[in-house]
């Protein structure tokens, strides 16, 4: 697990299921972006199945960002997650960078790939982040 910025994790399945973990980083709420179902102890579960490619669906994509966005600026500290922690919970983690910050996509990536370098989002949820960070700003 890996703070990518202020109060926003992104890490794998096991780092939400590890309470000690979660506990250490002061993580308040989880998002998880599995089909699975992990044990998040007393913090906060909320889920968005997600699939990793191009068959994800679009709103599915936005409804986690929101997701995230809501939870830190309502003050919780976030962890994102997915199987690997590579692909889904980086661009999710991208894309709500740029609706809590001034910085563009391309540095939130950046920023993120520094923080956690076994990011590798696949480049159809790239382009889904680009679509929701477009979106937005309009």
């Amino acid at each position: 697990m890996d703070e990518v910025v202020d109060g926003i994790f992104v890490g794998t399945e096991s780092d939400a299921s590890d309470e000690a973990l979660l506990r250490k980083h002061g993580v308040d709420t989880v998002v998880s972006l599995t089909h699975s179902n992990p044990k998040t102890g007393d913090v906060t579960r909320v889920d968005v199945p997600m699939i990793d490619g191009p068959q994800n669906s679009y709103d599915a994509f936005t409804e986690a960002v929101s997701e995230v966005v809501e939870q830190r600026e309502n003050g919780q500290r976030v962890l994102v997650h997915c199987s690997a922690g590579s692909s889904r919970s980086p661009s999710v983690a991208a894309a709500a960078i740029t609706r809590l910050s001034e910085t563009t996509l391309n540095e939130a990536f950046n920023q993120i790939i520094e923080r956690r370098p076994e990011t590798d989002p696949h480049d159809a949820l790239v382009r889904q982040a680009a679509k929701s960070t477009e979106q937005y700003r309009d």
